[in-house]
C-alpha cells in the first residue's frame, strides 16, 4: 500500500514541477529572475518537515556515501535537540548548529534532487542566493524593514522572498499526500526529513506504520524518538 501512495506523490511532484515552471515564467515574463541555480545550497540549511510519504523514495535510493552522512546528521539533532524550547529557536538550531543536508553532494547540488519532497520544490528564490543565507532575527532593525518594504506581497510568500504560487501549491499537495495516508492507515506521519529517512533506514518505520497508530508510538516511544519538531504522529 505504501507504493500506491508513493506513486501518487510521485505523480503529484511532476504536476508541481509542471505548475511552479509556469508560475516562474510568468515571474521572469514580468521581469523578475528566479536565482537558484545547481549548487547554491544556501536554503539547505533550513528545517526541511515533509510527510513520511515523500520521504521513503529517499531512503529506498539513498547511497553508502548518503547513508553515512545521514547518521552524523541524525546524531547532531539528537545531541542538541535538547537546547531548544519553541519553533524559532528549533528553526535557528538547524542554520546555526546542526547544518546542511545531509543529502548534498561534493559540489553542494543535491543528491536526491529527483524525489525531493514539495518542501524543497517549494523554494524559488527571487533575490540573489545569498538573501537565502541570512539570519533575519540578527538584521538591524532597519535592514529588516528595508528588505520588508521592498517585496511584493503580490507576489512572494511574505515576509520571505520566495515566490508564492509554488510555495502554496507545495501546502496543498503535501495536505493531499497526508489525507491519503491518513485514509489507507489511519494515522498522518510526518516531521523533519533526514531523521524520517534514517526511522526507515534504522526502524524500517514503514512496515510498522502500516500497522496503525498503537504500533508506531509504541516504537518511537520504546526508542526514546517520539521527539518534538523531528515527528508528529496522529491518528484518524
Amino acid at each position: 500500500m505504501w507504493q500506491s501512495l508513493i506513486d501518487e506523490v510521485r505523480q503529484q511532484q511532476a504536476l508541481f514541477d509542471e505548475k511552479a515552471g509556469v508560475a516562474a515564467e510568468d515571474f521572469t515574463a514580468g521581469g523578475g529572475r528566479i536565482t537558484c541555480g545547481r549548487g547554491c545550497r544556501n536554503c539547505c540549511n533550513l528545517a526541511v518537515q515533509c510527510t513520511f510519504t515523500e520521504a521513503l523514495p529517499i531512503a529506498d535510493a539513498l547511497s553508502d556515501g548518503h547513508a553515512a552522512t545521514l547518521g552524523g546528521h541524525v546524531a547532531r539533532l539528537l545531541k542538541h535537540l535538547g537546547e531548544v524550547s519553541d519553533l524559532k529557536s528549533y528553526l535557528r538550531l538547524h542554520r546555526q548548529t546542526i547544518g546542511y543536508c545531509p543529502f548534498l553532494e561534493a559540489d553542494g547540488a543535491c543528491g536526491v534532487y529527483a524525489a525531493r519532497p514539495f518542501a524543497c520544490r517549494s523554494l524559488l528564490s527571487t533575490r540573489p542566493a545569498d538573501w537565502c543565507a541570512v539570519d533575519f532575527a540578527e538584521l538591524h532593525p532597519l535592514e529588516k524593514q528595508a528588505y520588508l518594504s521592498s517585496l511584493d506581497p503580490a507576489v512572494v510568500a511574505w515576509p520571505t522572498h520566495y515566490l508564492a504560487t509554488p510555495r502554496d501549491l507545495a501546502q496543498e499537495m503535501e495536505a493531499a499526500a497526508a489525507w491519503r495516508m491518513r485514509d489507507t492507515f489511519g494515522i498522518t506521519l510526518s516531521g523533519n526529513l533526514p531523521f524520517l529517512v534514517w526511522l526507515e533506514k534504522e526502524y524500517r518505520l514503514s512496515a510498522v506504520a502500516a500497522q496503525g497508530h498503537a504500533a508506531t508510538l509504541a516504537l518511537l516511544e520504546k526508542e526514546g524518538l517520539n521527539l518534538p519538531f523531528l515527528v508528529s504522529l496522529h491518528r484518524q
